[in-house]
C-alpha cells in the first residue's frame, strides 16, 4: 500500500495557560443541512496571550449523532510566550463520523473541550438562524483553474467547475517521490464540498503503447472543501487539516497591501469587456456624454500603504489600498476604482478583496459599483449607486480581461 504525502498539517496556536473561549463563536457551513449529511464546524475566537505547548489538531473524541466532543491533540511540542493576543480559526470536518451513527437528530450538541475549559454550543439541522452569531446565507462558487498553498513547494489542485457541479484533481506524491494527480467530483452546497477521491492506474505511459488491461480507477480517500470566497478555498484530504489555498495568478503580478505579504491584490491593469450588458441598466455618464463602455481599459493609479502611529499591540493587518482608473479605449476616465480587504482587523477570515467604483465628479463620490476580484482575469461589477431613469439598482455585470 502507498503511503502518500497529501497536503502539510495547518497549524493551529491556542493558549494552554489561560484556556479561555468568552470570545468563541462557532458557525455551522452550509447553514442548511440534515441529518447524515456532511458539514464543516467552524470554531473562532480569540486567546488573551499567544502562549502554547505547540501545534495541535482537532479531533472528534466522541460522537452520539445529537452531540459530538472536539478536543485537540498537541503535534509538534515547543513552548513560546508573549502578551499579544492571538486569534484562531479551526475547522472540524464532521463528514468523518456522521456516517456512524443511524438516525435523524434535530440539533447537535457541540463540546469543544481544551486545556481544562469547555465551550458548548448547540447547532440545529435546517436553522439558517442558529449561526453564533447567524451569519449571511453563502453561495460561493470558487473559480476555476490552479490552486496553491504558501509552504507546499511544487504541490497544487486543479479545480474544474461548472455551476454547482465541481471536478477537483490533488496533485501529490507517491513513496517514490512521482508526481499523480488525483481526482474527485460532485456538488457544491452553499460554501462546502465533499467528494471522494480516486486514484487512475495501469494506464499509458509517455510514448509508450498501450497497454493490454483497461485502466483502473481507485478510491484512495476523501476530499473536504470550505470556500471563503471565489479565490480562497480551505482544503482538507483524508485526516489531515483544512490547508488553505488560492487562486494562482500567472503573469499579471500583485501590489503589496499594508505591509503584510498576505494581503496582496492582483494588477488588474490591462483591457477589460463586459461580457453582456444588462438592458436599459444604470449607466453613469461622463462629462462629454459617453457612457460607460463594454470595452474599457484599467490602469493603475497608486498603491497606498497608511501605517497609522502603533498604540499598545499592533493589528494583524495594516490598512492600505491600491487605486485604479477606469478609461475609455480613447483615454478618457470614466470611474475611479479603490481596492483592499475592508476594515475590520479582527477579523481573521476577511480574506476576500472588496473594491469599490465612484465617479468624483458625479454623485459627489460615492460608490456607485462594488466589485470583487472573482480572478486576475474575471471581476464582478455589482451597482449599489442610485436609482437610474426609474430603473431597479440591483444587477450584476461580469467583466472579463480581453488583453
Amino acid at each position: 500500500m502507498k503511503t502518500r504525502y497529501l497536503f502539510p498539517l495547518l497549524f493551529i496556536f491556542f493558549n494552554s495557560a489561560w484556556a479561555d473561549f468568552s470570545n468563541t463563536h462557532v458557525w455551522h457551513h452550509p447553514l442548511y443541512f440534515t441529518a447524515n449529511e456532511p458539514y464543516v464546524i467552524d470554531i473562532r475566537g480569540k486567546w488573551s496571550t499567544d502562549c502554547h505547548p505547540g501545534e495541535q489538531k482537532p479531533v472528534i473524541s466522541e460522537y452520539t449523532g445529537d452531540s459530538v466532543l472536539i478536543e485537540f491533540e498537541t503535534i509538534v511540542e515547543h513552548v513560546t510566550c508573549n502578551e499579544v493576543v492571538t486569534p484562531f480559526r479551526v475547522l472540524v470536518d464532521m463528514s468523518d463520523v456522521i456516517d456512524t451513527v443511524v438516525g435523524e437528530f434535530p440539533r447537535v450538541d457541540v463540546t469543544i473541550r481544551f486545556s481544562g475549559s469547555e465551550y458548548v454550543r448547540a447547532i440545529g439541522m435546517n436553522c439558517i438562524l442558529c449561526g453564533d452569531p447567524p451569519p449571511p446565507p453563502r453561495d460561493i462558487k470558487p473559480e476555476a483553474g490552479l490552486y496553491h498553498s504558501d509552504g507546499l513547494e511544487k504541490q497544487g489542485l486543479l479545480l474544474a467547475r461548472q455551476n454547482q457541479r465541481m471536478g477537483v484533481y490533488p496533485l501529490i506524491y507517491d513513496e517514490s517521490g512521482s508526481s499523480e494527480w488525483l481526482f474527485g467530483g460532485g456538488g457544491i452546497v452553499e460554501d462546502v464540498y465533499f467528494a471522494t477521491l480516486y486514484e487512475l492506474t495501469g494506464g499509458q505511459c509517455l510514448g509508450c503503447l498501450p497497454p493490454d488491461e483497461p485502466t483502473e480507477m481507485n478510491k484512495v480517500g476523501k476530499f473536504s472543501m470550505l470556500m471563503d470566497s471565489q479565490g480562497l478555498v480551505q482544503v482538507k484530504v483524508n485526516d489531515g487539516l483544512f490547508t488553505t489555498y488560492e487562486y494562482s495568478e500567472f503573469g499579471y503580478g500583485s501590489r503589496d497591501v499594508g505591509g503584510n505579504p498576505r494581503r496582496r491584490i492582483p494588477d488588474l491593469s490591462g483591457r477589460w469587456a463586459y461580457v453582456e450588458d444588462v438592458p436599459n441598466s444604470p449607466l453613469f455618464v461622463e462629462g462629454d456624454g459617453v457612457k460607460d463602455p463594454l470595452v474599457f481599459d484599467i490602469e493603475l493609479n497608486s498603491v497606498t500603504v497608511v501605517e497609522p502611529p502603533i498604540v499598545g499591540t499592533p493589528p494583524l493587518m495594516l490598512p492600505g489600498n491600491v487605486k485604479f482608473s477606469g478609461q475609455s479605449k480613447f483615454g478618457t476616465e470614466l470611474w475611479q476604482m479603490q481596492c483592499d480587504y475592508g476594515s475590520d482587523l479582527d477579523n481573521i477570515s476577511d480574506a476576500e478583496i472588496l473594491c469599490i467604483v465612484n465617479n468624483p465628479e458625479i454623485n459627489d463620490g460615492d460608490t456607485l459599483y462594488e466589485v470583487k476580484i472573482l480572478s486576475a482575469e474575471r471581476l464582478s461589477f455589482v451597482w449599489v449607486g442610485p436609482i437610474v431613469s426609474g430603473q431597479a439598482s440591483n444587477f450584476t455585470r461580469i467583466a472579463v480581461r480581453v488583453d
